[in-house]
């Protein structure tokens, strides 16, 4: 009886692109126990050197195999049957069989290794996609073929379903790329960027320049980002109203008595602000007193509960395998300057998920989503979309219509201006995170930051930046994680300018016009058309296609596809 190995299914990319795919494999194995027991001295010599002319192992290290008390010994593999048959002579064919088996390709490069995920040497899933996506993915039941007394059984395999992403792989390249330069040209440690639909929470590109996933399993404090987290909560619970002014004089003691002061940036005065004003100048002094109205207003309980709320101190749900929960202490654990702390970002650890879904919040009407990567699941015939999901609403409809006004002030003339995009609106906040250290935050090492989302007058995407350390001489979230905020959004309506879809029409009796269609448009035609084979070679959208257009319709149906614009 010959294995036949079910397929793991394919991983596509949201234009239909393979990003992973189960590639067959032939396997030669040399059956030790049947050789002792049957092989002469000259078949075992001509075996010998079978094995050192085409399998490359040394006469010594074969027989060394044979006197042990193993039974089998991987002599090869290869994606070509003739190849690895070339290289059996007949007299030693008996000794040795052959086994189907499959591998894992999948695509690494622009930080797709992080999400799409790993196998390790036995098919068990590791991380990514892969792993989050294990039961879906995995290969249901081998088949096989057998003799019989009257001819041959053949028993198909039950393969694994594909998952569709809503990664665009041209937005993971120019999105890597952008930030891979901006972390160079700032010398800094490393950087993430995620780019995601604001109305659904489908992330469209998640890059990461780290040699591991610290977006998924790595914390930072948030620094001034979360100020319009702050603000939202004091506004929705009344603790400040819209008419509320505070007085920034550069500097300010949270707790009378005790030793500790929140400065502003370079002893900044801002004199007399309205909570506009604090939000568009990121002015640590108001924040501090929005802290004390919130405190007064509500009581730690209740505060530290709405910033549970928002997604702090808890997993996002993000469909990526191996997602911490951040670091947000309970208030019986918290300081007297705890409260203020958090205000500015201080003191608290957050993931680049927690963050972005928690700004996101005011590009999504007040909504709370649970992030996901991918869109779809299903065989080939049927596709199973995966609808967006919306975990709550924390904020209303009426306060997001007063903060975006004040967000897309701090584009325009505010701590955000190196991120604007000339002709289009775009929302935001800055943030400059001193890092923590065990005697006190650090004054040379920073993470810098710039949450945006766009256009303000119908969101489309949010996307977080954030740069590790950088190290090039400026480091504030404006004017570092700000220019790449902005290349990045004009890359991306430079990339997506409105391209007709091809649209042709459909016979029976002929081969349709597939150039320019995705893979899973083929399938939905082979499908339509009952064509009985598909032969695929490459990934991207078809370039070229046998039979060609108009010829009579076969019942194989061959295709090239390319990623390569045309």
């Amino acid at each position: 009886m010959t294995r036949i190995p079910a397929h793991r299914g394919s991983i596509y990319d949201a234009k239909g692109r393979l990003l992973a795919y189960d590639s067959l494999l032939y396997e030669a194995w040399l059956d030790l126990e049947f050789i002792r027991r049957n092989a002469s001295e000259s078949e075992l010599e001509l075996l010998l050197k079978n094995i050192s002319d085409y399998f490359a192992f040394p006469k010594e290290e074969v027989l060394k195999k044979i006197n042990s008390d193993s039974y089998f010994m991987l002599l090869g593999k290869s994606n070509n049957l003739d190849e690895m048959m070339r290289k059996i002579t007949p007299v030693v064919r008996k000794y040795i069989s052959i086994e189907l088996n499959t591998e894992r390709l999948s695509l690494k490069e622009y930080g797709l290794s992080k999400i799409v995920g790993s196998l390790d040497g036995s098919g068990r899933a590791l991380s990514g996609i892969e792993k989050s996506y294990d039961n879906v993915l995995r290969g249901k039941k081998d088949g096989y073929v057998r003799k019989t007394l009257t001819g041959t059984l053949k028993v198909n395999p039950e393969d694994g379903n594909d998952v569709y992403l809503s990664i665009d792989l041209d937005l993971q390249k120019m999105v890597y790329d952008v930030l891979s330069k901006g972390v160079r040209k700032n010398k800094a440690d490393g950087g993430i960027a995620i780019l995601m639909e604001s109305k659904t929470g489908k992330i469209l590109a998640y890059a990461n320049t780290y040699d591991w996933d610290v977006g998924l399993m790595g914390i930072f404090e948030p620094g001034s980002t979360i100020k319009p987290i702050i603000y939202g909560i004091a506004l929705e619970t009344f603790s400040i109203t819209e008419e509320s002014t505070f007085l920034c004089n550069g500097i300010i003691q949270p707790i009378e008595g005790l030793d500790i002061f929140i400065r502003d940036t370079e002893g900044e005065k801002h004199g007399i602000e309205t909570f506009r004003d604090a939000i568009r100048n990121s002015c640590n002094v108001a924040t501090t007193q929005v802290a004390r109205a919130i405190l007064n207003n509500i009581g730690k309980s209740e505060f530290y509960r709405k910033l549970i709320e928002a997604g702090f101190g808890r997993k996002t749900g993000v469909d990526l395998y191996g997602e911490i929960k951040g670091l947000f202490q309970a208030p019986s654990d918290w300081s007297l300057i705890s409260p203020y702390q958090f205000a500015i970002g201080q003191g608290i650890g957050v993931t680049i998920f927690q963050l972005l879904r928690a700004l996101n919040t005011y590009a999504a009407d007040g909504n709370l989503l649970i992030p996901s990567f991918v869109k779809a699941v299903g065989n080939g015939t049927e596709i199973r979309e995966i609808p967006p999901k919306i975990e709550s609403r924390i904020f209303s409809s009426k306060l997001v219509k007063t903060m975006i006004p004040v967000l897309e002030s701090v584009v325009a003339s505010g701590t955000g201006t190196r991120a604007q995009v000339e002709g289009l609106r775009i929302g935001g906040k800055t943030g400059t995170a001193q890092k923590a250290t065990e005697s006190g935050y650090s004054y040379s090492d920073y993470y810098s930051l710039f949450w945006g989302f766009f256009p303000v007058d119908a969101p489309k995407y949010s996307l977080l930046v954030m740069i590790d350390n950088p190290r090039a001489g400026e480091y504030y979230g404006g004017t570092v994680a700000g220019p790449i905020f902005s290349e990045i959004v004009k890359n991306i309506y430079g990339l997506h300018e409105e391209t007709p879809e091809p649209k042709h029409e459909i016979y029976s009796w002929k081969t349709p016009q597939l150039i320019g269609y995705t893979l899973h448009d083929v399938i939905e035609i082979k499908e339509l058309l009952g064509i009985e084979k598909l032969k695929i070679h490459g990934t991207g959208r078809v370039v070229k296609q046998l039979p060609e257009a108009g010829a009579p319709l076969k019942p194989v149906l061959e295709v090239w596809l390319s990623t390569e614009e045309k």
